[in-house]
C-alpha cells in the first residue's frame, strides 16, 4: 500500500496491491481492537511504506508519549513538504514521521549520500544534540561519522518531538532501519538516562560514550566554586589514569581532601567511570574522535538557536554542500597530492600509497616519534615475543608490545590501533626492530584508505539482503558518475 499526502495535507491511499495480504492472526487482529493508544508509523522511502515494520503497527507496544511535543505543526509542513521534493529526485532518500493517536511526532530523514555513507563510516557514531546548550527554536539533532579524510560526514537529522526514552527508541530504530540495519561499534551522545536506556535497546553491545559539551556543562555547574589546584588533581586523575587501581586511588585521594564524599555528581559520575573516563574507553574504536573534545557541529555557523522557520531548509542545504564541497576537496588533493616520505622505512612509503593524506598525516607522526623509543625484549616462548617500549629519557612511560611471529599479530598496551584504526609510535618501534618492510594488512583500516567509498566497512544486521546492499554500491556508482 502506498500512501501519499495532499496539498490539502491529508493523506490518501494512492495504490493496493492485494496478492501478498492474508488474514489478521487472532492476538493481533485483537491489539488492533483494543489499543487506542497504540503508536504508530508514517514512513517513505522511494515514494512508499517499503521499509514499514508492521509488526510495530499492528502490536501497538510502545503508549503515546507523556511530555509534550516541541514542534510546532508549520515545522512538519516545512519538512514533509521537502521530504516528498527531495523523494522525486533522490532514488535513495529517505524519511519517517512518528505519530500518536494522530498527532506528528518526531521526523527523521537522509537523503541517498548519508545513507550510503553508513556503509562506509557508520562503525563510530556521534548522535549530536547540542541544541540543547541553547533555548533553540527546533529540537534538531544530526547523526554524524567520520569519513576517511577525517571530516565529519552526515548520517541523519531528526526533529525531536520530546526527551523521554519512547523517542529516542524511535528515533534510534528508524535510524538503524533507514541504515539498512548498520550498527555502530561506538555511540557518543549524552548521558541522559532515556538516551542511555535507547541506545541500550536499540544497540545492544554498542559502547555509549558520554559527550564531553554535556560532561563540561555538568563540571562548570558543580565544581564551579573549587580552586585551581582541585581542577588540576582533577584533570590529572581522569585522564593520567592508567590502570583501573591508579584511578581509584587518585579519585578517592581527591574526594577524601577536598570533603566532597557527598557530592551527588561526583557519585554519579564516579559509577558511570567507564562511560566517560578515557582509561576505560580504550580498546573501543572511535575513530579517532578525541575524548576530551566535543566534535564541531556539522552545519556550524548555518543553523543556530535564531534560524527562522523560513531559512531553515536553504540554511540546512547550504550547510551540507558546504561540508561536501569539503570533503570533494580532499577527494581531488588524495588524487592529486602526495605527502612527502620522511623516513627511508618501507612502511612509510606503503601507507604512503595506501592512506589519505590527512590519515597518512597521523601514522607519519607516529613513526618519526618511534625513533624516541627503546624497545627492548623481555619474554620469548615459541613464536609469541614480548617487548617493553619506553620513551628515552623517561622510565615512567613504559608500554607491553606483544607480537606473535606465527601469524603477524601484534598489540600495544596503550590499544590506539584499537581506538583510532592506526598503529601507535610503540608497536612501529617493534617492527623496525623486526625489519618488517610491510604493515600487515588487517592493520590498515579499509575506512582509512584512499579507495574506501568503494567499499562497505559496517556490520550489518544478519537480516539485511545481499540486494540492498547492492543497491547502495549501484546508488554510488550512479552519483560518482553525475
Amino acid at each position: 500500500m502506498r500512501i501519499k499526502r495532499q496539498d490539502s495535507g491529508t493523506w490518501m491511499v494512492d495504490r493496493l496491491q492485494k496478492d501478498h495480504n492474508h488474514d489478521l492472526e487472532p492476538r493481533t487482529r485483537t491489539n488492533m481492537k483494543n489499543s487506542t493508544a497504540s503508536k504508530k508509523f508514517i514512513g517513505g522511502v522511494n515514494g512508499g511504506l517499503d521499509t514499514l515494520n508492521l509488526s510495530e503497527i499492528n502490536n501497538g507496544a510502545r503508549p503515546i508519549c507523556s511530555q509534550g511535543n516541541k514542534i510546532g505543526s508549520e515545522w512538519y509542513h516545512l519538512l514533509l513538504d521537502y521530504c516528498q521534493s527531495k523523494q522525486a529526485k533522490d532514488t535513495g532518500f529517505f524519511y519517517s514521521v512518528e505519530v500518536g493517536n494522530g498527532i506528528c511526532m518526531s521526523v527523521f530523514w537522509a537523503d541517498g549520500r548519508s545513507r550510503f555513507a553508513c556503509s562506509q563510516f557508520g562503525d563510530a557514531i556521534v548522535v549530536d544534540t547540542s541544541y540543547r546548550k541553547t533555548n533553540y527554536v527546533v529540537p534538531f539533532a544530526t547523526f554524524v561519522g567520520v569519513n576517511h579524510h577525517k571530516q565529519p560526514v552526515l548520517l541523519g537529522c531528526a526533529l525531536i518531538a520530546n526527551e523521554s526514552k519512547e523517542s529516542f527508541i524511535w528515533l534510534f530504530q528508524t535510524w538503524l532501519r533507514a541504515m539498512s540495519g548498520c550498527r555502530p561499534k561506538s555511540i557518543i551522545a549524552d548521558q541522559d538516562l532515556a538516551i542511555q536506556q535507547a541506545i541500550a535497546h536499540v544497540f545492544p553491545g554498542t559502547r555509549h560514550r558520554f559527550s564531553m559539551w554535556q560532561i563540561r556543562a555538568k563540571e562548570r555547574e558543580n565544581l564551579r566554586s573549587m580552586s585551581n589546584e582541585f581542577k588540576y588533581e582533577y584533570e590529572k586523575c581522569i585522564y593520567d589514569s592508567q590502570t583501573n587501581a591508579d584511578f581509584n586511588t587518585m579519585w578517592n585521594a581527591l574526594v577524601n581532601k577536598y570533603g566532597l564524599k557527598e557530592n551527588v555528581w561526583l557519585k554519579e559520575m564516579y559509577e558511570k567511570r567507564e562511560s566517560w573516563v578515557p582509561m576505560y574507553l580504550r580498546g573501543t574504536f572511535f575513530a579517532g574522535i578525541p575524548i576530551n573534545e566535543s566534535m564541531e557541529s556539522i552545519f556550524g555557523i548555518f543553523l543556530n538557536a535564531e534560524t527562522p522557520l523560513g531559512e531553515f531548509i536553504p540554511r540546512y542545504e547550504q550547510g551540507l554542500e558546504q561540508r561536501r564541497e569539503e570533503e570533494r576537496k580532499e577527494d581531488f588533493n588524495c588524487s592529486n597530492l602526495q605527502a612527502l616520505l620522511q623516513t627511508k622505512e618501507p612502511i612509510e612509503e606503503q601507507c604512503r600509497r595506501l592512506y589519505t593524506p590527512n590519515v597518512f598525516q597521523i601514522f607519519q607522526k607516529e613513526l618519526l616519534q618511534c625513533y624516541n623509543y627503546l624497545g627492548i625484549k623481555t619474554y620469548e616462548e615459541g613464536s609469541i615475543i614480548r617487548y617493553s617500549v619506553r620513551r628515552c629519557g623517561n622510565d615512567s612511560e613504559k608500554l607491553t608490545v606483544t607480537f606473535s611471529a606465527s601469524n603477524l599479530n601484534v598489540s600495544c598496551s596503550c590499544q590506539m590501533f584499537e581506538s583510532e584504526g592506526v598503529l601507535c609510535r610503540h608497536v612501529l618501534r617493534v617492527f623496525i626492530l623486526l625489519n618488517m618492510r610491510e604493515i600487515p594488512s588487517r592493520y590498515l583500516l579499509h575506512r582509512w584508505t584512499r579507495n574506501a567509498e568503494h567499499g562497505i566497512a559496517c556490520d550489518f544486521d544478519p537480516g539485511v539482503s545481499c540486494q540492498e546492499l547492492k543497491s547502495l554500491m549501484v546508488w554510488s556508482l550512479r552519483e560518482s558518475s553525475l
